[in-house]
């Protein structure tokens, strides 16, 4: 036989159930304990990944796989590169991001004399949308033109994941 209680409650103590149903969105992050040690498979993960060449050597073209998605489903957050010693005259520096082959920015991002050293340039994402085992690629491509290439490229991702 169930029991109903009508209005609000108040327990001082502690509650103890066999079962509960609570209502949807009543667990936000401020309900959940710092030490509540959660699966990470019930959780949305976040992946900041760093692809660096070598300082102290020019720029060289490269494609270079950075990340397989586990997840069920994701999405990129935010790109951004730079050199770590800039281009001079009219060498630049082109970084893309490709997903399966395909960029998802809207424009690689230039790296240019226009930046200094270790400046960091946003890209514009213009398909953010990942999914289980898409391949995430940084390309680069570089134009010596008559100037020198940058040193040290590096390009950083953000990248949100849900659970499997």
């Amino acid at each position: 036989m169930a029991s109903r209680i009508e209005g609000n409650v108040h327990v001082t103590g502690g509650l103890s159930a066999g079962s509960m149903t609570l209502p949807a969105g009543s667990v936000d992050n401020a309900k959940v304990s710092s030490g509540a040690d959660i699966d990470a498979s019930k959780l949305e993960h976040q992946h900041q990944i760093t692809m660096a060449q070598e300082n102290g050597a020019a720029a060289a073209a490269e494609t270079r796989v950075v990340h397989v998605v586990y997840g069920t489903a994701g999405s990129l957050i935010a790109v951004q590169a730079g050199c770590e010693t800039a281009c001079v005259g009219d060498s630049t520096i082109d970084v893309d991001v490709h997903k399966n082959g395909s960029s998802i920015l809207t424009a690689a991002i230039e790296l240019s004399s226009s930046e200094d050293d270790y400046e960091l340039v946003d890209g514009v994402i213009d398909s953010a949308t990942l999914a289980a085992d898409d391949v995430i690629e940084v390309v680069i491509t570089v134009t010596a033109g008559t100037g020198t290439l940058g040193e040290g490229v590096f390009c950083n991702l953000v990248i949100r994941e849900d659970a499997a």
